[in-house]
């Protein structure tokens, strides 16, 4: 009899046992999906294009997670090219993330033209952000007489700025060369080569839109096809904003582009608009295809007419 009680309660405590298993087991499956929705969701903020302060603009933030319900928040916002070559207040869609399915949209020109109505809001501000560091070095040099000061006597924000952009020298007029703006339909067809017009891998595991190395493993995505030996990888980013931010800055202190900021400044000098078309002329280094590079850069501005972009209202002063 008592042998008999101790197999039941064996029993209920295997069976009791049994059932805390596998609702552990149920409640960890449910935790891992909840993390992986977050992990794709993409977060977007919308933005008055007439405001200037970008860097203090408080916009609301919402969610979502596919790349059709992009192209449904930018006809909800009335955001298309043609309103924002035309109408200075326009909408800005600042999304965070590429959609993990957007290959998923067989149109070519849909998806052609959500991956220009995604990167076009980005590329502009993150120019207009430059474009107001440049104007407050301005507006201080002209209020100090134009004189070249020693960094010592510099304002703290003009040291980090200056720190910022990899400068070490006093004179104003060498940091300006390289505080300044990339010409909208340069830094799109760039965008558009090396991301395979948002297909590439990179872009999609690590919002990498323009190819740009690391050596660091933590921070950056192994190449499927890199040569043995080789230790590069492609930086990975938080957000495209960021992306586009690395690139900009990758343009304005590399060594590599120093002729690049020079065309730039002599365009200023003139009095001339910045042209992606010109500008482009001085991108060899950045691809081992050298002038074959600048030749699709080219071609690319041309037959896809980006050149309207380099006369966008707030990024021709």
């Amino acid at each position: 009899m008592e042998k008999s009680k101790a197999i039941n309660r064996n029993l209920v405590i295997l069976m009791v046992s049994f059932i805390f298993i596998n609702l552990a087991i149920g409640f960890y499956r449910s935790f891992s999906t909840i993390k992986n929705i977050g992990n794709t969701s993409i977060s977007f903020t919308v933005q008055d294009k007439s405001m200037l302060d970008y860097m203090n603009n408080e916009s609301k933030v919402d969610f979502i997670g596919k790349a059709n319900e992009m192209i449904d928040i930018f006809e909800k916002y009335n955001f298309s090219v043609e309103s924002f070559l035309n109408d200075q207040s326009s909408n800005l869609i600042i999304f965070s993330s590429w959609p993990n399915d957007f290959l998923n949209i067989k149109s070519v020109n849909k998806r052609k033209k959500l991956f220009i109505n995604t990167l076009l809001p980005i590329i502009f501000v993150e120019n207009r952000k430059i474009l107001e560091e440049r104007k407050s070095i301005l507006d201080w040099w002209n209020q100090s007489g134009g004189d070249v000061a020693s960094r010592e006597f510099w304002p703290n924000w003009l040291f980090e700025l200056s720190e910022k952009y990899d400068y070490t020298e006093s004179s104003i007029g060498s940091l300006l060369i390289r505080v300044d703006i990339v010409p909208l339909s340069l830094v799109l067809s760039q965008a558009a080569i090396e991301s395979g017009w948002g297909s590439s891998r990179y872009l999609n595991e690590g919002n990498a839109i323009f190819g740009q190395y690391t050596f660091d493993s933590k921070k950056g995505i192994k190449p499927r096809d890199r040569e043995i030996g080789k230790k590069f990888f492609v930086k990975k980013f938080p957000t495209l904003s960021e992306s586009v931010r690395s690139y900009l800055k990758n343009i304005n202190t590399h060594l590599a582009y120093e002729d690049f900021r020079q065309e730039r400044r002599k365009l200023r000098m003139n009095g001339e608009s910045l042209s992606g078309n010109v500008l482009a002329n001085f991108l060899k280094s950045y691809s081992e295809r050298s002038q074959d590079y600048v030749d699709d850069l080219k071609l690319l501005i041309e037959t896809n007419n980006f050149m309207k972009f380099d006369k966008t209202n707030g990024l021709l002063n």
